[in-house]
């Protein structure tokens, strides 16, 4: 149950991103450090492994500032071990 779940929550944020094109700015790709020190906020950090990540151990990370929303994709042990070059590399968050 918590597998479809996960796949679940990122559908529906993937779907939710994509359905505002009109009511938000363009998306834009940041670090997440970078979203952390512009005071983002995480809001949910989760597990996902399945047919949404192809099988792979993934963590996606939900951060909040004001009305922009951020998703953060990294590999289980990128996060687990908070790998320095996965945090500051550019492509890893979605920013709305």
């Amino acid at each position: 149950m918590l597998k479809t779940s996960a796949t679940g929550l990122v559908a529906l944020t993937v779907a939710l991103m994509a359905a505002q094109p009109g009511r938000v700015s363009a998306q834009e790709q940041q670090p997440f450090k970078s979203l952390l020190g512009r005071g983002f906020e995480i809001k949910s950090v989760t597990f996902v492994k399945g047919e949404a990540t192809s099988d792979r151990e993934t963590f996606v990370i939900t951060m909040q500032r004001e009305k922009s929303i951020a998703v953060c994709y990294f590999a289980a042990t990128s996060w687990i071990n908070l790998s320095t070059n996965a945090l500051d590399d550019p492509k890893r968050c979605d920013v709305r």
